[in-house]
This record gives structure tokens, sequence and C-alpha cells, in this order.
């Protein structure tokens, strides 16, 4: 993950395309006799930021990122803007959302977008600023603050294991996907194809394992988050997909490879569609442990 914005998170990997901040300084010109004007500081003018961003069907329902983005910008509600390593970069508003349509299909479905989303900086009142998401209550004196760091609670855990170990599977999928892309182009060549299918397996192998570490996770949330009820079933059903995929594969010959591949290939588009579906309540959660809130 990269940043979150409120509760909107951008992936490095499939959403970030560039990041472009300009921070200026507001100065008054005094003119004088024969000589060069002067300069006097008035102050600092609110910092601006332009996120790029590429959606892609093979990742996301574009029309859905977009329609998240123009949902937030509509709420004229301050969002605090935080990184991935925890780098907290203020509050902002969404003063713009401007989207290019790259690729449709037949009957006008957008299949993939470029966005970009102008970020302006918001102080609030200066006499009671905006605090950081992650700030419940007043910092400690230097001395306490080692002692008093808590370590992370149970649901809060749970969520970061939900969260990462899908995420790992989901990246692993789009590898596995263009791989298996790769090995049907072979399938006229058996031999050759079956040289893929090590590979193959390493990667339905890895999926398995970060899927069933996952689900248990999100189980285990589904009293206390209702958002995590329906990531349970998705990631069991994603679950249940790579394990089908696994199973075509396995004992597959020159004879049948063909097919296999073209099976794998439709069990993989299903897994894919899952992760679609439960993108938005990934970033939910990954929002709420990137601003402390579990």
């Amino acid at each position: 993950m990269f940043a979150v914005l409120g509760n909107i998170e951008f992936e490095l990997i499939t959403y970030w395309d560039g990041f472009e901040a300009t921070f200026s300084t507001d100065y008054a010109e005094h003119p004088r006799i024969e000589g060069k004007p002067g300069l006097q500081f008035i102050g600092d003018r609110l910092d601006e930021i332009q996120i790029s961003l590429v959606f892609h069907q093979h990742y996301c329902e574009p029309d859905v990122e977009l329609a998240r983005l123009k949902t937030a910008q509509k709420a004229h509600q301050a969002l605090a803007l935080v990184f991935g390593n925890g780098d907290y970069r203020g509050w902002f508003v969404i003063t713009e959302v401007s989207a290019t349509s790259e690729q449709t299909d037949s009957t006008g479905n957008v299949l993939a977008l470029n966005a970009t989303v102008t970020l302006r900086e918001y102080i609030g009142d200066p006499k009671n600023p905006l605090k950081p998401p992650a700030i419940k209550k007043p910092v400690p004196v230097t001395g306490a603050v080692a002692d008093a760091v808590p370590s992370p609670s149970g649901v809060a855990q749970l969520v970061r294991d939900g969260v990462n170990y899908a995420k790992k599977a989901q990246s692993v999928l789009q590898t596995t996907m263009s791989a298996v892309r790769i090995a049907q182009k072979m399938k006229d060549d058996p031999a050759v194809a079956l040289t893929r299918v090590p590979g193959l397996m390493g990667g339905l192998g890895s999926m398995s394992t970060s899927l069933g570490k996952s689900i248990p996770a999100f189980s285990e949330l589904t009293s206390s988050m209702p958002e995590a009820i329906t990531l349970a079933r998705a990631t069991s059903d994603a679950f249940s997909y790579v394990q089908d995929a696994q199973l075509t594969l396995s004992g597959v010959d020159s004879s049948n490879i063909a097919a296999a591949l073209d099976t794998v290939a439709g069990q993989l588009d299903s897994a894919s569609t899952t992760f679609t579906r439960m993108s938005p309540g990934l970033s939910t959660m990954a929002a709420k442990i990137m601003t402390r809130v579990v």
C-alpha cells in the first residue's frame, strides 16, 4: 500500500502513476527609488498536491474507483493524507477530479482510464488545528514515550493479517494470470507448454497459502466488524477458485495441457472478479490500519 486519503487507498503498483506537490510563499514587493524593490514576507500559501492515477479492469472497476473519488470530492470534507510508511502529510480537500477514458468496450463500458486528483491543504481553525488521525490524546513527555506505546490490539492484528495476506494473494494472482496467458500461446507445442506448469503451480500454491491465512483472520472479525463478513466470504470463494485451478493442473500431460490451461484461465478470471468485488472492503480496512482506527 502506498497511501491513504481519508478511507481511499491507493496502490503503489496498480494505481499510482505520479505525484506532484507545490509549496509556495507570498512576499509583498515594495518599490524603491533608484533601486530594486524590496520583498517582505507575508505568509505561506496552502500546499497543493496532484495525484495521477491509472485504473484498469485487470485489477479494479474503473467506473467504481472514479465514483469513489467524486463522492469524496462532493462530501466537501477534509481528508487526512497518510503514506504507507506512516508519513502524515496533513489534511486536504479534493478541489478537482479529472478523468480521461483510455479504453472502452463495444458497449461503452470503460476498461481503462487515467485520473488526476487535485488536493488543497486544509488548515481549519488556526487556534484549534486538526490533529493527525493517529493522535487520540496529547503526546506524553519524551521520557514516557517508549513505555507508553501500546502493542497492537488483537483486533488490529487480525485486520492486518486479513488485509496483508489477501493483498499478497491478489498480487500473485495478477502475475500468475499473465503466466497462464503466456503458456496458452505455447499450447500448440505441448512439450514446451508443460515446462510452464511448475511455475504456475508455485504461484497457485503461494495464493492458496496466503488466502488460507486471510480467511480465518476475517472470520474472527465478523462479530466486531460487519464488513469482515463480506471479505470472509469473498476470500473463501477466491480460495476455492485457486484450489480448483491447482486440481486442474495436477497430473496434466501433453494430451490435455491446452484444455487445462483454458480451464485455469477461466478459474483465475473468476478469482480476479472476486478480488475486484472485495477491493472497496479491503481499502476500508487498510485505511483503518493506517489511521489507527483499530
